[in-house]
């Protein structure tokens, strides 16, 4: 059975000022995917997960992006989002918000095309799903970091999107949260085909589930370079150490995990 495609990216280079963070990209994304994005700091992570979920400034792209065959400047804010919903790196909540309003402003493009209590009931079940209920009428300002980081995963669930683009969501997360957060994706992905990109810094994740790395090999003074591919093929302590510049071990769990850890 042929997979459909979602996200075409060819031809594309991402630059700030005279840095070339990423040189001729062609990356193709199909549905049920689950694509992880590795790479050093200021290798451009952030800045082509923003690239790719129509947020960053066009003047530091040069190709194409294309979502469901559809060129990415001609899709409107409303059509991305029902197709992608974006998680970013540090979640901002505005003051005086509670953690359900940020929930329920997430579900904003399908706002005509459900009654009020079914979006609610909707925010309090992702609400649940990333273990934060009890926190639903919290204000955002007394949530500490991995509090947030889960509304604001609850509000990427409760976007009922296709795509999850998600950058570093198991930052600020303890080791239950992490491991729980990647099992709840990669049941996602499984069960309903949803299709998951997201960047991590905790290597001996990787292994938890994700089919395809997208691995940024460049450093400062160097044209970015990657790697990219099924998980298998592309990640392992070689190509590890290049993109991250560290030495990396790999072992495997009693369970069958493959992890990868620091030298």
């Amino acid at each position: 059975m042929t997979q459909e495609t979602l996200l075409e990216v060819q031809n594309f280079t991402l630059t700030i000022g005279n840095r070339v963070l990423i040189a001729d990209l062609d990356w193709t994304v199909k549905v049920g995917e689950r694509w992880c994005l590795i790479g050093r700091n200021g290798a451009g992570k952030s800045t082509l997960l923003k690239a790719i979920a129509g947020m960053q400034n066009q003047l530091y792209m040069h190709g194409n992006i294309r979502w469901q065959g559809k060129d990415l400047p001609l899709c409107s804010p409303q059509e991305l989002s029902k197709l992608r919903a974006y998680g970013e790196q540090f979640p901002q909540g505005g003051i005086g918000l509670r953690s359900i309003d940020v929930v329920l402003a997430s579900q904003w493009p399908w706002r005509y095309e459900k009654e009020s209590k079914e979006f609610l009931d909707h925010a309090m079940a992702s609400l649940a799903r990333c273990d934060v209920q009890h926190l639903a009428y919290a204000p955002w300002q007394s949530l500490s970091g991995g509090e947030r980081q889960r509304v604001s995963l609850a509000a990427c669930f409760a976007q009922s999107t296709p795509v999850l683009i998600l950058d570093e969501p198991t930052s600020h997360l303890d080791i239950h949260h992490q491991v729980t957060l990647l099992e709840m994706l990669v049941n996602a992905s499984k069960s309903c085909q949803q299709t998951v990109i997201a960047s991590l810094h905790e290597i001996s994740l990787i292994g938890r589930g994700f089919t395809h790395a997208l691995m940024l090999t460049g450093k400062v003074g160097e044209a970015g370079g990657y790697l990219i591919g099924p998980v298998d093929e592309v990640v392992n302590p070689t190509n590890l150490e290049k993109s991250l510049g560290h030495p990396i071990l790999e072992a495997t769990t009693a369970s069958g995990v493959k992890v990868f850890i620091p030298a």
